[in-house]
């Protein structure tokens, strides 16, 4: 049998009518914005979207952010989180305080004001908090003087392992308004007084076991997270009405459940897709990053 150019064109073109485009579990009237969806079916992170490292902040200490460490393997994003050899510690990150442990990093390269946000994450088994969150609504030098707020929408902070067993299987999320100037994980110590900051919740479920959905709907007037599409927290939105960039990272938190056992490492993170929907009546604004 004989096979054409124009033959593959179109078993080609049937298959893509087969797949269909995911639906909103908002209901109706909401689209996706292909802008910061990702399904991370390439070969390697989409380079239009993402920043495989932060520009403005190396990570936090005693781990920094890896750009080796991002990586895109059978359909999904993969975050890891290793111990440094001491012959591959850097002057530098010797001298900053980046010598215990490499982490990892995606930012997205816009910014993004209300939606509905979905990924499906497996976390690492280790005592590393996993996260998906929005913050950094200031360019520099506005960030780094007084006078204006650096919000942040943490849709989840987790941990696959954590050393500090309160924090097994707890759903933990928070939203912040930062007073500026704002420097990460150095000058962030005064914040708002809110209402209804933050949730901790145990979940039924190991993070590190298996996938599972978690979403964030982002109004003008109401704020919403969800777990396998059950809503878990809700808060009014009184400040975040300002577009901010999309986060997936891996973090030492040492103050919080101190460091990981290295013999837990490397692990990995692992995103399976990023959706975002706009509602169609929704002001939907973007904002370019760096």
């Amino acid at each position: 049998m004989k096979i054409t150019i124009g033959t593959i064109l179109v078993v080609l073109a049937f298959i893509g009518l087969g797949q269909a485009e995911p639906v909103c579990p908002m209901g109706d009237g909401w689209v996706l914005e292909q802008v910061f969806s990702d399904e991370f079916n390439g070969q390697g992170l989409d380079g239009e979207k993402w920043w495989d490292f932060n520009p403005e902040w190396y990570g936090r200490k005693p781990g920094y952010f890896s750009r080796e460490n991002v990586t895109v393997k059978d359909g999904k994003l993969c975050l890891t989180a290793k111990v440094q050899k001491p012959e591959e510690v850097t002057v530098e990150n010797k001298v900053r305080g980046y010598d215990k442990f490499t982490t990892s990093t995606v930012k997205s390269k816009k910014r993004i004001l209300y939606g509905y946000f979905e990924a499906r994450c497996k976390s690492m088994k280790a005592s590393i908090c996993n996260a998906f969150w929005l913050y950094d609504p200031l360019n520099p030098p506005a960030k780094y003087k007084e006078g204006s707020f650096s919000e942040e929408i943490d849709i989840f902070e987790i941990f696959g392992k954590p050393a500090k067993k309160e924090y097994d299987r707890v759903y933990c999320t928070t939203v912040h308004r930062f007073y500026t100037p704002y420097v990460e994980s150095i000058a962030n110590a005064k914040q708002t007084s809110l209402p209804k900051k933050a949730m901790k919740q145990k979940l039924p479920f190991d993070f590190h076991a298996d996938f599972h959905v978690y979403g964030f709907l982002w109004t003008p007037t109401e704020m919403k997270w969800f777990v396998d599409g059950k809503e878990v927290f809700a808060r009014d939105n009184d400040y975040y009405s300002t577009p901010l960039y999309i986060m997936f990272d891996c973090e030492i938190m040492k103050d919080w459940v101190g460091l990981p056992d290295p013999a837990d490492l490397p692990s990995t993170f692992e995103i399976d897709y990023l959706r975002v929907w706009k509602h169609q009546d929704q002001p939907f604004p973007m904002a370019k990053g760096f």
